[in-house]
C-alpha cells in the first residue's frame, strides 16, 4: 500500500510540472461545467441530504399538523382512538389491535406540562413512551415503565429546568416540541373491553404545571381520516421550515443547518422560495421519496440470511444508539432519515424489550419486491413462538401508512374470523381482488407495499432463531 501511494504522489507531482506545459501544446477538447450548473448541483446535492436529516422533523410536524388541522384541539389535547384503528389512522405502521393515545406538546408555548397517569388495572393499562419531536425516547410509562404500573405523575420540563420537581416523575425535554405514545392494552377489542378502554383513558390528565385547573380536553380520532403521512412535494419544505423555525437548534449538527441555509430555510428568516427553487425543491422531494421507498425494503439487515427473506424492521444500530443514530464516532443521519419516514414512537425500553417483537417483509421469496400487480400467500407455521398472539399488518411503501381503503389492513391469530388450516397452520394472502379468498389483505394494483409480522410476548425459540418464518410466496 505505501509503494502504491508513493507511486500515486510521484504521478501527481510529474503532472503537476508538466501541467502548463501540456497546457500550451494542447488543444482542451471538453467545455468546462458553467456556474450555473455548478450551482444547481449544489443545491440538489444539499436538498438531498437536508431534506435526509429533517426527516423525523417533518414526520413529527405531520402528525401534529394532522389531528390539530382535522380533529381541533391543541398543545393540551389528548388524542386518542376508542377503537381499534382502521385504514382512516393514517399514520405510519400503526398497530390495530391496541388503540393509540397521543398528545403533540410545546414546552415553549405552554411552560412544563403535568401527565397524571392512573394506576394499571387487572383489565387496563398503557405501553408508552415520552419523546422529543426527533423521536427520541426519553421515559417509558406503564407496567413496564418508571411508574411501575402504580401510577404516576409525569412532569415535561425543558432541559436545565431548575423549578421544584418534587412528587414527579421528571421527563428532561431537549426540544420544544414533543410527543407522548400510548398504547392501551385491554384483553381484546370487544365493545365491553373498548368501554372499558376509553374509560381508563379519560383517567389521564394534561395540563400546565402553572395551570390553574387540572380539566383535560380530549379529542377522539375515530371516524374521520387522520393524514399524517409525509408529503413529497413543496410542503416538505414548508414543513421542514416550520420546524427549523420553532424548534431548538441542535449545537452538534449546524452543518446540516447550513445545508439548509442554502436552500433558503434559515431560522428567524421568511421562506420564501422563488419559481426556480420551487421546482428544484419539488424535484428534490421526489428523488428523498425514491429514496425512502428503496430503503424501507433494503436497509436493514435480514434475520435468518440464507433461510428466508424477513428482516429487521431497522439497522440494529437504532437499539444501540436509543434511536438517535449517533455514537461519539459517527452521526448515520441516512439511517435515522429512512427509520422516521416509515417509523414513529419507539420505546425507551427499545433494546431490552421482549414483549413483542417485530419482522418485516418487503420482498417475496425470489427477492423481488412486493407489489398489488401480484397475488401472494404465506403459511404461518402452528408453532409461532408468540405467547400472547402474533399479527400481521400490510403497509404502502409509498407511504409507509395502511393500504388506502382496505377493509382489512391486518390479520391476528387472536381474531375469531381469522381461518386456520387442519394442522394448526394459517395461510394467509394478498390481492387487489380479495373476492371469495380466505384470510386475505387487500393491496393496490401497481403499487409496492410491506408487511410487519408481530409477535406478542415472543418466546426462546424466536431468540436463538430456531424458528424461522418462511418466505412470502408469490403465485
Amino acid at each position: 500500500m505505501n509503494r502504491n501511494h508513493n507511486l500515486m504522489r510521484m504521478a501527481l507531482t510529474c503532472c503537476m510540472l508538466a501541467g502548463p506545459a501540456l497546457a500550451q501544446g494542447t488543444t482542451q477538447t471538453s467545455s468546462p461545467i458553467g456556474q450555473e450548473e455548478i450551482e444547481r448541483d449544489r443545491f440538489d446535492r444539499r436538498a438531498m441530504e437536508a431534506g435526509t436529516w429533517i426527516m423525523p422533523q417533518v414526520m413529527y410536524h405531520q402528525m401534529a399538523q394532522g389531528a390539530f388541522s382535522t380533529f381541533g384541539g391543541d398543545e393540551k389535547t389528548i388524542y386518542f382512538y376508542g377503537q381499534p384503528m382502521t385504514w382512516k389512522a393514517r399514520m405510519v405502521t400503526g398497530n390495530n389491535n391496541s388503540p393509540y393515545v397521543h398528545t403533540y406538546h410545546d414546552l415553549s408555548k405552554t411552560g412544563p406540562m403535568v401527565l397524571e397517569v392512573p394506576a394499571a388495572t387487572e383489565t387496563n393499562s398503557f405501553f408508552g413512551t415520552f419523546l422529543d419531536s426527533w423521536h427520541r425516547p426519553i421515559i417509558d410509562v406503564g407496567p413496564d415503565g418508571a411508574d411501575e404500573g402504580k401510577g404516576a405523575r409525569y412532569l415535561v420540563v425543558p432541559k436545565g429546568y431548575t423549578g421544584d420537581t418534587d412528587g414527579y416523575i421528571v421527563v428532561e425535554q431537549d426540544t420544544n416540541k414533543g410527543y407522548i405514545s400510548f398504547r392501551s392494552l385491554t384483553e381484546s377489542t370487544s365493545a365491553e373491553d373498548m368501554a372499558k378502554h376509553q374509560d381508563y383513558v379519560r383517567q389521564l390528565k394534561f395540563y400546565p404545571l402553572d395551570a390553574e385547573t387540572t380539566e383535560t380536553n380530549f379529542v377522539e380520532l375515530d371516524g374521520d381520516i387522520y393524514e399524517a403521512t409525509i408529503p413529497f412535494d413543496l410542503r416538505f419544505w414548508d414543513a421542514a421550515n416550520a420546524m427549523v423555525q420553532s424548534e431548538v437548534i441542535r449545537e452538534d449538527e449546524k452543518a446540516f443547518y447550513g445545508m439548509m441555509k442554502s436552500l433558503g430555510i434559515e431560522k428567524d428568516r421568511p421562506f420564501d422560495p422563488d419559481d426556480s427553487a420551487r421546482e428544484a425543491l419539488e424535484g428534490a422531494a421526489q428523488r428523498l421519496h425514491a429514496e425512502m421507498m428503496n430503503d424501507v425494503v433494503y436497509f436493514a439487515p435480514e434475520l435468518w440470511p440464507g433461510q428466508s427473506r424477513w428482516t429487521l424492521p431497522v439497522p440494529n444500530e437504532m437499539m444501540t444508539t436509543e434511536a438517535t443514530y449517533i455514537s461519539p464516532n459517527w452521526n448515520d443521519y441516512q439511517s435515522r432519515g429512512a427509520t422516521f419516514y416509515f417509523y414513529f414512537a419507539p420505546a425507551a425500553s427499545l433494546a431490552d424489550s421482549t414483549s413483542t417483537t417485530y419482522i418485516k417483509g418487503a420482498l417475496d421469496a425470489e427477492g423481488r419486491k412486493l407489489n398489488g400487480s401480484h397475488d401472494y400467500e404465506i403459511v404461518i407455521p402452528a408453532d409461532v413462538p408468540a405467547r400472547r398472539f402474533w399479527s400481521m399488518l400490510t403497509y404502502a411503501t409509498r407511504d409507509g401508512s395502511y393500504i388506502y381503503g382496505s377493509e382489512r389492513i391486518g390479520i391476528a391469530s387472536n381474531e375469531p374470523e381469522t381461518v386456520t388450516n387442519d394442522d394448526g397452520t394459517t395461510t394467509l394472502r394478498w390481492s387487489a381482488s380479495c373476492d371469495g379468498k380466505q384470510n386475505c389483505m387487500p393491496v393496490i394494483e401497481d403499487e409496492e407495499f410491506f408487511l410487519l409480522f408481530r409477535l406478542y410476548g415472543p418466546e426462546a425459540a424466536f431468540f436463538d432463531k430456531s424458528f424461522v418464518l418462511p418466505d412470502i410466496e408469490r403465485l
